[in-house]
């Protein structure tokens, strides 16, 4: 058990909250490892919870995946079943919190110097948001991802962020990932994977044969920056 990530669990609000749902959240906390992942199945966390629909509990970790409260990942048996997810818990919001969350604790902001400092930011922001959203291979959640982006770049230089994503592309490339295994680009920012990459070599891509004429891998579109 993670004292820290139940810790977390206890301050944290979230949109459409209600007592089940915090419940559910606080139970998978309550599973985590050092690591902050746990595995128990929609039917346990059923059983506790004291609910029997194992799609309720579905819905509700979903809608926790989709508050960036969480990543699903998903897990099969060695004869390609499927097994209970692992749930990754992202909880660490003090300084980025998503949309729809906030902590017990009021989130201090600093308003900036003048109304000409703001447009001008905003307007670079926006700038390389577009860039960045455009070679991101992953596109879903835009809004929640753009919410991301502005809270990393306060702290991470912008174009150091675009040549970490060039990484990841490159490594998506050389391993040739599936797509649904490729993050959301919102949890790419607030799990901070960008600096996963700082040590990262390039490495040479080999050419894949198509499986026919008129079909291609999705990779071989990913564009460099």
């Amino acid at each position: 058990m993670s004292i820290e990530c139940l810790n977390k669990a206890l301050k944290i609000q979230f949109k459409n909250q209600t007592p089940t749902k915090r419940l559910i959240l606080i139970l998978l906390a309550n599973y985590c490892d050092d690591k902050n992942s746990c595995y128990p199945s929609y039917a346990h966390i059923a059983k506790l919870a004291g609910l029997k629909d194992t799609k309720h509990i579905a819905g509700i970790v979903k809608e926790f995946e989709d508050l960036g409260l969480l990543n699903i990942e998903k897990r099969y048996k060695e004869d390609g079943g499927n097994t209970s997810n692992r749930y990754h818990l992202t909880l660490w919001v003090e300084d980025n919190p998503p949309d729809g969350v906030e902590t017990t604790t009021p989130l201090a902001t600093t308003p900036p110097n003048t109304k000409e400092e703001t447009k001008d930011d905003t307007k670079e922001y926006m700038y390389d948001f577009k860039k960045f959203w455009s070679i991101y291979p992953r596109k879903e959640k835009k809004a929640l991802a753009e919410t991301r982006y502005k809270l990393v770049i306060k702290k991470y230089d912008q174009d150091k962020l675009v040549e970490m994503l060039n990484r990841f592309l490159n490594e998506i490339q050389v391993k040739q990932m599936d797509k649904k295994y490729i993050p959301h680009c919102s949890t790419w920012l607030s799990q901070k994977r960008y600096l996963d990459f700082e040590e990262y070599e390039m490495q040479e891509v080999a050419p894949v044969p198509s499986v026919s004429e008129d079909s291609s891998n999705w990779y071989d579109d990913l564009k460099l920056g």
